[in-house]
């Protein structure tokens, strides 16, 4: 038992060593002057969101791009609020925007992918800029994205944050969770591989999208698209971690206990696939997993718990704090103590319904 607890002591190491050296190799592009600039399509699967769509919309005839080298394609997909309505609006006060009607679901591809499809085929531009319709974005968010992909010729991947609105406990919670998975594939990210990004904020060449036949090798999978983009386009080339504020994407968090751990299995769920895919990242996962296993295990029968959870609080305090440095986000303590608290008993269960796909996604 002792050696074992030791291997995955050293694996966990390995990797934490891994990700915190990797935060380091990030930096800003440098502004070059550009003579031809491309036609940019921002791409939007929206549904049942009319609560959050006006605040986008505003957001995104705001962009500093120019008007005739910009498109906004926003997919209503079967939504039974007033999202049609919003978007008919939309389309009919502001030239820039189109929309896409999907009136029935796929026979032969998830809801999600099945839209962001229409969207992208129907795209006249060369770059693809996507996020989602709860989140909101600056000015410069369109051109940084689209410049990054343009100078570095790869998948750009945004950075994206849980806002704290209310400043309560739980939306903080929330934000230093999503930031742990930020940091990860930012480190990973750092040393050329490219695990994961998020569908908030990614941005890429449409020929890209093309060329790895869009969703087909994925297209009976739940969620995913956001993994799947990143790692198949940036073995087709590169990706490239954008860290310029103007590029940074902020969304609502989960309202409750139930809709929170609903999103992290759905995100879990992919982790499988992963195996064969891209075993670094699947080596990873496990590590974590099995690491706060046998925390929480130390912790039923005696062991050393207490030495296992001081490590974690302090190692993975330290990925935090150095990517919420990156990315100029300030980590708060006690937020931070209950989330440490909490990881090996929320990280195998997460897990573990991943893995039986208990999870809920709009139908």
């Amino acid at each position: 038992m002792s050696a074992l607890l030791f291997a995955f002591i050293c694996c966990y190491l390995f990797f934490i060593i891994f990700i915190v050296t990797g935060l380091f190799k990030h930096s800003v592009l440098p502004i070059q002057s550009s003579i031809e600039l491309p036609m940019v399509s921002i791409i939007i699967a929206a549904r049942n969101e009319e609560a959050s769509l006006p605040n986008l919309i505003q957001d995104l005839i705001n962009q500093e791009y120019p008007l005739d080298k910009l498109e906004v394609i926003i997919i209503n997909d079967r939504s039974t609020d007033s999202t049609k309505e919003i978007l008919a609006k939309a389309e009919e006060d502001y030239a820039l925007i189109k929309t896409i009607t999907v009136q029935k679901a796929s026979s032969n591809m998830t809801p999600k992918k099945h839209a962001l499809t229409l969207g992208i085929e129907s795209a006249q531009g060369d770059i693809i800029v996507l996020t989602d319709a709860d989140c909101r974005v600056g000015k410069l968010w369109a051109s940084s994205m689209a410049y990054s992909v343009m100078h570095k010729d790869c998948i750009c991947i945004g950075f994206s944050e849980i806002g704290v609105y209310n400043n309560s406990l739980f939306e903080q919670y929330q934000h230093i969770d999503f930031l742990s998975i930020i940091s990860a594939n930012t480190g990973a990210a750092g040393w050329g591989y490219f695990w994961s990004g998020t569908g908030q904020n990614l941005a890429f060449y449409k020929d890209d999208f093309i060329s790895i036949n869009g969703f087909e090798p994925v297209k009976d999978q739940i969620s995913g698209d956001d993994m799947y983009l990143v790692q198949a386009i940036s073995k087709l080339k590169k990706g490239y971690v954008n860290i310029d504020p103007n590029s940074f994407v902020e969304t609502s968090s989960m309202p409750n206990t139930k809709e929170f751990i609903n999103q992290r299995v759905r995100w879990s769920s992919n982790s499988k696939s992963n195996a064969n895919r891209n075993p670094l990242f699947f080596y990873f996962l496990l590590t974590m997993f099995m690491f706060n296993i046998i925390t929480i295990g130390s912790f039923v029968f005696s062991g050393p718990w207490i030495l296992l959870l001081c490590i974690k609080f302090c190692l993975e305090g330290i990925v935090i704090f150095l990517g919420g440095r990156l990315f100029d986000r300030k980590i708060e303590f006690l937020p931070y103590c209950l989330w440490s608290i909490m990881q090996p008993v929320y990280i195998p269960l997460v897990g573990i319904l991943g893995l039986r796909g208990k999870f809920i996604w709009k139908p």
